[in-house]
């Protein structure tokens, strides 16, 4: 099988399985240093190749992705020894966008929801080491991932493979390149 499709199908069954590796990744933004972090992947769109997730609004990643919306994602299977560098675009979906009222309600119908409502934004100092106290507004925001690079390594005892994708105009390039 070639790497891109054995990527996409991975990230395809991450969609349905919530215990498959690539439904948490690594994000990388720019902040005064470059910042990552885990975040759980919510949908992979197997048209674009577009990965969404959810974040509070009030993160240090919502004002990095604002000043500079080049991103870099990282995506690693153990077990399949496969691993997925994604470099594009993050796009910010907010209470303006039109799909945004449909994500929010199913944040809302969902456990997860409690996860927005901190009174204080993530990463701000705490008082005490108690739980975060709640509120009642919903500090959401939707972040889709639109990749035009792909770097996509398969590890194996016999012959690592490693292939470049680049996105031109709508279809995916390959070329291989040294592990």
């Amino acid at each position: 099988m070639e790497l891109l499709d054995l990527a996409r199908a991975e990230l395809l069954r991450s969609n349905a399985d919530a215990k498959h590796p690539f439904r948490f990744f690594y994000l990388a933004t720019q902040g005064a240093y470059p910042e990552v972090r885990t975040v759980v992947k919510r949908d992979f769109s197997h048209e674009d190749w577009s990965v969404l997730f959810y974040t509070d609004a009030r993160t240090p990643k919502v004002e990095q992705i604002k000043a500079e919306d080049k991103i870099s994602a990282l995506f690693y299977h153990s077990k399949k020894q496969l691993q997925i560098r994604m470099k594009g675009t993050a796009e910010l979906i907010g209470p303006e966008s039109e799909e945004y009222g449909s994500l929010l309600e199913k944040v809302r119908q969902s456990p997860a929801a409690k996860d927005y409502t901190s009174l204080q934004a993530p990463g701000s100092p705490m008082e005490d080491a108690t739980t975060p106290r709640r509120g009642e507004s919903l500090h959401f925001l939707a972040i889709r991932i639109r990749p035009v690079e792909l770097d996509i390594l398969q590890l194996s005892r016999e012959e690592h493979v490693r292939m470049e994708y680049t996105l031109r105009d709508g279809a995916w390039m390959g070329q291989r390149v040294v592990p």
